[in-house]
């Protein structure tokens, strides 16, 4: 019992550590944006801070699910992961839960996002998450493999479809967006900086 609880508490503060390090560079950007948005007379809604969080939360869950390459594994020596460029050559349950796990970023990412609402920035934005994941993943032993590139991406798509079949049923005035999150590029900057923050800042062997 004294080995679980002591398991669980420090897998808590792993978890703990990998958000901050998420969240820390989003924060300073909403910071030099919200300064921008009081000198342009424009209000951050509440809204907006809910859409945007969510998504980093799903990122964060995303980031530790996938396990992505550090650059603590990039110092230790002796750790590299393979590659496989053949595509489907393994199509177990792994690829289906892929799928399943970027789901999230297709509905999410149109929801927030008003000038985000097209499949194709979608898929590209799912793409590119997924190809950084993969590329960091070549230095901590984990296996680089298109057939998770193809997985995400297709998750991205399929959600982006869901998305959509929803908001021809429900209207288009559903989830109306605030005034702030039309910013075309916000979503891709959230994913690089999310993605920097843990990379650089996040090193669990330190502990």
């Amino acid at each position: 019992m004294k080995l679980l609880c002591s398991y669980l508490i420090d897998d808590g503060v792993y978890n703990i550590y990998l958000l901050i390090t998420v969240l820390l560079p989003c924060l300073i950007y909403q910071g030099v944006m919200k300064i921008k948005a009081k000198s342009n007379m424009k209000k951050m809604q509440a809204k907006y801070y809910v859409g945007v969080y969510a998504f980093l939360v799903y990122l964060w869950a995303v980031f530790k699910v996938t396990g992505i390459g550090l650059l603590a594994d990039i110092i230790r020596p002796g750790i590299r992961g393979g590659v496989n460029l053949r595509p489907f050559a393994d199509l177990g349950i792994g690829f289906w839960l892929n799928i399943v796990m970027f789901l999230p970023l297709g509905i999410v990412t149109p929801c927030i996002w008003k000038k985000c609402e097209s499949v194709r920035y979608t898929v590209r934005l799912g793409f590119a998450v997924s190809l950084l994941i993969e590329c960091s993943q070549i230095f901590n032993g984990r296996a680089t493999d298109i057939d998770d590139l193809i997985a995400n991406t297709s998750g991205a798509c399929l959600g982006y479809v869901m998305w959509f079949i929803t908001r021809k049923i429900a209207g288009k005035n559903c989830g109306e967006k605030c005034k702030m999150a039309e910013r075309k590029w916000e979503p891709a900057i959230y994913v690089a900086l999310a993605f920097l923050g843990t990379f650089f800042l996040y090193n669990p062997y330190a502990i």
